[in-house]
């Protein structure tokens, strides 16, 4: 039997995820704090969001199409979009390289930068919290996540106006499941998957 690892050892030896909540108008407020850095990263369009590479930390790494994040100084970030006309996906940051502490550190010290950013917001979902006020608005597998959740201004509104959230990589059959639920519910305008803005 293999001895147990240390979390804090595991987490050193992954990249860094953060999640929030966000309105569609809102999101681009977390790429420009990426644009705002001392030397910006460059920001390639990627499905859902953007693809950040700190080209002054290092290059691509990989062949031709096919790039190893875990060894290049990159970031994704999955920008909130509207499914089913009624749900919003909550937003993400990951920084990819492995282990990023020791392969990046200039990058891990940004990602520690962008946390402390997002922690000027309310925090919606901790694991690590009897927090839980907003749970019923936040749905699918977005609660199955460690990192903790923050709302950006326009968001946290629309969660006190009963706006429900999902992770952004909620499967159709999880998405069709919550509409059912949020119809026996009373919520209206619930768009057909073959109407989704998911694209």
């Amino acid at each position: 039997m293999q001895p147990r690892r240390d979390r804090g050892k595991l987490l050193d030896e992954m990249g860094v995820t953060f999640r929030f909540l966000a309105t569609e108008s809102e999101g681009d407020a977390v790429l420009s704090w990426f644009r705002g850095l001392s030397t910006p990263p460059r920001v390639h369009d990627a499905p859902h969001g953007a693809l950040l590479h700190f080209a002054n930390l290092g290059p691509l790494v990989g062949l031709p199409g096919q790039l190893d994040s875990a060894k290049s100084p990159v970031a994704t970030v999955f920008l909130p979009r509207r499914r089913r006309g009624v749900l919003l996906t909550a937003g993400e940051v990951h920084f990819l390289p492995s282990p990023l502490r020791k392969a990046f550190p200039a990058l891990h010290r940004i990602s520690q930068d962008f946390h402390r950013w997002l922690r000027q917001f309310d925090c919606v979902f901790s694991q690590s919290s009897k927090l839980r006020e907003w749970d019923y608005y936040l749905e699918g597998r977005l609660r199955n996540f460690d990192p903790d959740i923050f709302a950006l201004p326009q968001a946290m509104a629309a969660l006190r106006r009963e706006q429900y959230f999902i992770a952004d990589d909620d499967t159709e059959t999880t998405v069709d499941k919550l509409c059912k639920a949020l119809r026996l519910r009373g919520v209206e305008g619930i768009l057909a998957e073959a109407d989704d803005d998911a694209g």
